[in-house]
């Protein structure tokens, strides 16, 4: 069994101290070990007054702030400083490699492509040639076009007139037949 001792304490207290601990444990003593732990455990002092509960939970929050702080810098000088610095290292060899370059003249560029390469260059090229071809028809005819007037006839239809030498005609018909 416990050895017991006896403090010494005013009437007034111990009748308080007593009133209080029927209500939270059933032995004086569980109660004051309760008290003694709340205040351990907490950080706060009984001298804090619960009036300004939240200096007294700022205290103890910020002795818990400053053991995360502490276990994060202990992170960062234990894992993250060193991987920086291998990644750095990696990249900068990286960096000192230079790119190389192989010159290859168009015989063997044609001669590495594929059938499908080959077959797409050649109808890129009848693309371009028709188009080209276009782009001349469209601004002959604009030509043409422009050469035309209107000319309201008072008695009958009116008409269109080609302003142009017959040379011109002769030569506009035989690029279009």
């Amino acid at each position: 069994m416990d050895d017991f001792n006896t403090i010494r304490l005013k009437k007034k207290i111990i009748e308080k101290f007593k009133e209080y601990s029927k209500k939270t444990s059933p032995s004086y003593s569980e109660t004051l070990d309760y008290m003694i732990a709340f205040f351990e455990d907490t950080g706060l002092s009984p001298y804090d007054t619960m009036r300004n509960p939240i200096l007294s939970y700022t205290r103890a929050l910020n002795k818990r702030a400053k053991a995360v702080i502490d276990i994060l810098r202990n992170i960062e000088k234990t894992q993250l400083i060193p991987t920086r610095e291998m990644l750095e290292s990696l990249f900068e060899e990286v960096e000192k490699e230079e790119p190389v370059y192989f010159e290859r003249t168009q015989e063997e560029i044609e001669a590495s492509k594929t059938e499908t390469e080959k077959l797409l260059d050649s109808y890129a090229k009848e693309l371009d040639k028709y188009r080209k071809e276009l782009y001349d028809t469209k601004n002959e005819f604009s030509y043409l076009l422009n050469k035309l007037s209107h000319i309201k006839n008072t008695f009958g239809k009116s008409y269109y007139r080609l302003d142009m030498s017959k040379e011109k005609i002769e030569e506009l018909k035989s690029n279009f037949l």
